[in-house]
């Protein structure tokens, strides 16, 4: 075989992977006989299955990558970091662990290293990682970014090193930025907003810079400051898409849905499973008194509850839930909501639930079956639910949410799935007044534009599982009264 001829099957492997048929660009993949373009091509399948969420697939092609580059420190973290998707979080420590006694030119390597302590429970030595890559590397973003969700996550206050580092380093923008998104999800977007303002002068016009300012002015309610700031960075943006997006956002805050609408399908046009978008969209067409609002809110078609037997080995879904409710405490570590989550008053599990847990996967293997019944339900044609029905799914993401009396989930979607979940394990007795307190709701924006309640609420119960579209907007109606509310929840993407 040529070397032209290798470059042509890997344009073909790429190209097959890309049309879904994977076989076929594996078959290619291994008749490629120069070393280098076969790495290349198993490095394509492997970031094409990842980003489908096809993730034994990937690793398959990730470990044939590694045959044809032996050691490189960039493909073992690539593969350590697949193992934690995988829920194989031990071994992905196992390899951070050991590529960091290899590799210490890496800060990226730390910040993943010091995220895998933590969440082994080995709190005191992923802090002692992250202050070692800080004396090392002390104006980079991503260590102290994390630094700063460690002390948060541990009840301190973490955002005084970062500041720090600000000063001494002025001019360092992306400093700036990953200290403005972690205060505006702290609660201090004012501080966020003074923090940039302080950025634009170093860089003045630049589209990042003045999208991040516009999306701080419409959380203080300053919506119509904002949208100066953003039209002017889609204008200039390299890569508009972002910035369109919160444009679209803060427009259908300002009475703007015909335009917000405009730009959402434009959007869509591109990335059609888009969940967001496809959230924007439907909120567009409420305030626009659209009747296609309904078939995208049709949630007696839409919105499922489910009573799953329970696994082999449990008399009743009740002992279930508690085995599998002492599982899920011993994975919550944090002191405090993780600051980028939709919850307040609690904690959320920091990765996906680890699959090798026995509770964990008979938990997977208990709600298969109403998964498997509401994807064979779909059907609706053009629909962008029912479109991508698909005769297997996989799980794309889990976690687990506690909340204590006074807590509750802001409204949001889930971006990347495309049917999420609510798993109830455990839940504080109602207060008796009436006020659907706790309840699972559905339509209402998190975008806190007047006129637009929730109308659909969920009575939840323990052991009920609520299945719908990754885009509805959803969240918890307060509740005050009781112990704690502890559930399990996953997002589902076609096979």
């Amino acid at each position: 075989m040529t070397l032209g001829n290798a470059a042509e099957r890997l344009q073909l492997v790429v190209s097959l992977a890309l049309s879904g048929r994977h076989d076929e660009a594996e078959a290619v993949a291994r008749e490629i006989r120069d070393k280098a373009i076969a790495g290349e091509a198993w490095l394509a399948l492997f970031r094409i299955n990842a980003n489908l969420q096809r993730l034994e697939s990937a690793r398959e092609a990730l470990d044939r990558a590694l045959e044809t580059t032996p050691g490189s420190p960039a493909l073992r973290l690539e593969r350590a970091l697949l193992l934690e998707a995988m829920g194989r979080a031990a071994e992905s420590l196992a390899a951070l662990e050991e590529l960091a006694r290899e590799d210490t030119d890496s800060p990226m390597l730390l910040v993943h290293l010091a995220r895998a302590l933590e969440f082994a429970g080995r709190d005191g030595e992923a802090r002692a990682v992250l202050e070692r890559g800080l004396a090392r590397w002390p104006a980079d973003p991503a260590l102290h970014r994390q630094f700063a969700l460690a002390c948060w996550r541990a009840g301190e206050a973490g955002m005084q090193r970062l500041e720090q580092a600000i000063a001494a380093h002025p001019a360092e923008l992306p400093l700036r930025l990953v200290a403005a998104e972690l205060l505006r999800n702290a609660g201090d977007a004012a501080r966020a907003l003074t923090l940039l303002e302080g950025a634009a002068r170093y860089a003045p016009g630049a589209p990042v810079i003045a999208s991040a300012i516009g999306v701080v002015l419409d959380d203080l309610d300053r919506s119509a400051e904002a949208l100066p700031y953003l039209r002017a960075a889609a204008k200039t943006a390299h890569n508009p898409a972002p910035v369109e997006r919160n444009l679209a956002a803060v427009l259908l805050r300002t009475g703007e849905p015909a335009e917000a609408l405009g730009i959402v399908d434009a959007l869509l046009a591109r990335t059609p499973d888009d969940q967001q978008l496809l959230a924007y969209r439907a909120t567009a067409l409420r305030l626009l008194g659209a009747a296609a609002y309904h078939a995208l809110h049709d949630y007696a078609r839409l919105v499922r509850a489910y009573r799953p037997a329970p696994p082999p080995g449990f008399p009743d879904v009740a002992a279930f839930n508690a085995a599998f409710a002492d599982t899920l405490t011993r994975l919550h570590r944090g002191r405090q909501r993780p600051l980028a989550q939709s919850l307040r008053g609690g904690t959320q599990t920091d990765r996906n639930l680890p699959a090798d847990e026995p509770h964990v996967a008979a938990f997977f293997a208990m709600i298969d079956a109403p998964i498997r019944d509401y994807i064979a339900q779909l059907g609706v044609p053009g629909h962008p639910t029912d479109r991508r029905r698909s005769p297997d799914y996989r799980i794309a993401g889990s976690w687990s949410v506690q909340l204590a009396p006074g807590g509750y989930h802001t409204d949001h979607v889930h971006p990347q799935g495309w049917i999420s979940s609510a798993y109830y394990v455990e839940l504080p007795a109602e207060d008796g007044s009436g006020s659907r307190a706790g309840w699972l709701r559905f339509g209402e924006p998190g975008l806190r534009i007047a006129g637009c309640a929730a109308d659909h609420f969920v009575r939840p119960e323990p052991g009920m599982l609520v299945l719908f579209p990754s885009y509805l907007w959803h969240g918890t109606v307060p509740f005050h009264e009781g112990g704690r509310r502890l559930t399990a929840a996953f997002d589902v993407v076609p096979a």
